[in-house]
C-alpha cells in the first residue's frame, strides 16, 4: 500500500464489542496486588502459609484445620480440569480477541485514518523501583506509587485534553527476584503534549515533591525514555490478544453516529505485512513464504 493509497476502514470489532472504557483505578488496584505479591519470594509466601497452617492445627480441630487449605485447593484444580477441557468457559481468555488485528491511531477529532500509520506517535515509559530492604514498604515509595497512579488516572479522565492515547503497566521479569522495577508504559499524539502534561500542576507537584525527597531516599529509583515516531514510521500487530499497549487506546472513532475502538482487520489488505503496515508495501510481501493463516 502505497502512502497515497486511501485505505478504507473497517473496525475489526463492533461498538457492542469494543467493551467499557478502561477503568485506571481498577487497573491501580490489580498492579498492587501484582507489586505486593511480587514483594516476596515464593518461599516466603510457602512459608507463611506453613505458619497459618500450623496456627489452625494448634487452635482449632484437625478436621477443621486442613479444611480451608484442602477444599480451596480442590476448587481451583478441579475449575482448572473444567476450563481444560472445555466444560467451563476459560476464564483466561476473557478480553482476548480472536483474529489478526493492528491499531490505528485516529485524527484528533475521532475521523476514522484514511492511511497506514498515518499520525505521529510518542512513547514515554515511566518506571519505578524501591531498592529498601522492606521493598515496596520503605520509606517514600508508597509517595512514588500514589503520585504516579494520580497521575494515570488523570490522564485517562481526560484524554483529549492532554492529547493522551493509552497506557499499560508492566513488572519487569529478568532483573531480580523479588520487588521488581514497575513499568508504565504511556502513549500521546505527540512530544508537545507530554512536555505540556510534564509541567502541568500534579506532574510539577509530584516532581517538587521528588526534588526535596532524594536525598533522603536514596532507596528510590526512577527513570524515563521517551521516543517520538513520525507517522509511517511504526507499525503494531496483534494475534488473538488481549487489548494490551497501543491496542488499549483511548481514542474511539466515529462512524456512523457509533463510537468504535480504532482497531482494524489485519489480515486484508496493506495491514498483512510490516512494509504494508508502514505505508511502504501493499502487504502481498510476505506471501513468498507461503499461505498464511490468517
Amino acid at each position: 500500500m502505497s502512502s497515497h493509497v486511501k485505505m478504507d476502514f473497517k473496525p475489526f470489532v463492533t461498538s457492542s464489542a469494543s467493551g467499557p472504557r478502561h477503568d485506571p483505578h481498577r487497573a491501580a488496584k490489580i498492579a498492587r496486588h501484582a507489586v505486593f505479591r511480587d514483594n516476596f519470594a515464593i518461599s516466603s509466601w510457602l512459608c507463611l502459609g506453613a505458619v497459618m497452617q500450623v496456627l489452625a492445627y494448634l487452635l482449632l480441630p484437625p478436621l477443621y484445620a486442613m479444611t480451608p487449605a484442602v477444599s480451596l485447593l480442590s476448587f481451583r484444580f478441579l475449575r482448572t480440569m473444567l476450563m481444560h477441557r472445555g466444560v467451563i468457559g476459560n476464564s483466561q481468555m476473557d478480553g482476548v480477541k480472536m483474529g489478526k488485528f493492528s491499531a490505528q491511531i485516529p485524527g484528533k477529532y475521532s475521523e476514522p485514518p484514511s492511511q497506514t500509520s498515518e499520525q505521529d506517535v510518542t512513547v514515554i515509559i515511566l518506571a519505578a523501583r524501591s531498592n529498601h530492604a522492606l521493598g515496596i514498604f520503605g520509606p517514600g515509595y508508597r509517595d512514588v506509587s500514589n503520585y504516579l497512579n494520580a497521575m494515570v488516572a488523570e490522564l485517562w479522565e481526560d484524554a483529549d485534553k492532554y492529547g493522551f492515547l493509552g497506557q499499560t503497566t508492566w513488572v519487569a521479569a529478568n532483573e531480580r527476584h523479588t520487588n521488581n522495577q514497575v513499568m508504565v508504559l504511556c502513549y500521546f499524539r505527540s512530544v508537545e503534549d507530554l512536555h505540556a502534561y510534564a509541567h502541568g500542576p500534579l506532574h510539577r507537584r509530584a516532581w517538587t515533591w521528588w526534588n526535596s525527597i532524594t536525598k533522603s531516599h536514596p532507596h528510590l529509583s526512577i527513570m524515563h525514555e521517551v521516543y517520538h515516531a513520525p507517522k509511517k514510521q511504526w507499525e503494531n500487530i496483534f494475534v488473538n490478544n488481549h487489548l494490551t499497549g497501543i491496542a488499549n487506546m483511548q481514542a474511539r472513532v466515529d462512524m456512523e453516529g457509533q463510537r468504535v475502538r480504532p482497531l482494524v482487520d489485519a489480515s486484508r489488505g496493506g495491514f498483512r505485512s510490516q512494509l504494508g503496515r508502514l505505508g511502504r508495501g501493499g502487504g502481498a510481501e510476505n506471501e513468498v513464504y507461503g499461505p498464511e493463516p490468517y
